[in-house]
């Protein structure tokens, strides 16, 4: 579901901060117990990127993990979970995230006035913007646009009258979480939406993101290792197991 920059989950501990130049001339400086893991595939670097308040966001790495939140180096995170939305979990992401925090604020499970509640409490809390789940009518998006002052990201699962409505309802980002259809839908609300800010779900492969950027999403949603999955690799490797 990932492409760590190690096989396996590994940490690496030196006596000084680890510094080195690319050819390029980028200067990239790692900490003296760095871990390699929950960073984002490279081939997510040819995203145009989607610039929020100033900040260009290419990666947003859907999780609400807090270990992992604290240690991935994707732009930004989208934090939308199957639960009832509760500002005090904002409120614990918001602690521990150092990037942007895009927080689920409902429209499936949640709806009506609470989701505009929601997402009203998550500006004040200094979310960097708010999802409104596929469920939700664009009268929802319209309404949470006109409430907040932040981004409100609209997912859709694919290009008909719903999607036109949510975008006609000044929704700021689409975003596309059409499985394995996703590229296609990107395409299709691309050729006539060209301006629209789009993201979209980037798979589980390097093929999968090449594919949905080609097809035009401007940023791409990664879903990174949790750190059960991590920890069981790390403690294979003190086992000595392959």
């Amino acid at each position: 579901m990932f492409s760590p920059s190690e096989g396996v989950a590994m940490e690496r501990h030196t006596t000084l901060p680890s510094v080195t130049r690319t050819v390029a001339g980028n200067a990239t400086v790692e900490g003296r117990l760095t871990s390699p893991v929950a960073r984002v595939p490279e081939s997510t670097a040819r995203c145009g990127g989607i610039t929020v308040k100033g900040h260009t966001l290419k990666t947003f790495a859907y999780t609400t993990d807090a270990a992992v939140i604290r240690n991935t180096n994707a732009s930004a995170i989208l934090a939308v979970y199957p639960f009832t939305g509760e500002p005090i979990i904002t409120q614990a992401l918001l602690t521990v995230a150092q990037q942007p925090l895009f927080v689920g604020v409902g429209g499936g499970t949640t709806t009506g006035n609470r989701v505009i509640e929601l997402a009203m409490v998550a500006e004040m809390q200094g979310a960097a913007g708010v999802v409104i789940n596929a469920p939700a009518p664009a009268a929802t998006v319209e309404a949470a646009m006109s409430a907040i002052d932040i981004p409100v990201i609209a997912t859709v699962t694919t290009d008909d009258e719903v999607t036109e409505e949510k975008i006609l309802a000044g929704a700021a980002i689409i975003n596309v979480a059409a499985g394995h259809n996703t590229a296609a839908v990107v395409a299709s609300i691309r050729a006539h939406h060209p301006e629209t800010p789009i993201l979209a779900s980037g798979g589980a492969s390097d093929e999968s993101i090449i594919a949905t950027i080609e097809a035009g999403a401007d940023a791409v949603t990664w879903t990174p290792p949790s750190a059960q999955q991590l920890q069981s690799q790390m403690m294979a490797r003190y086992r000595g197991e392959s």
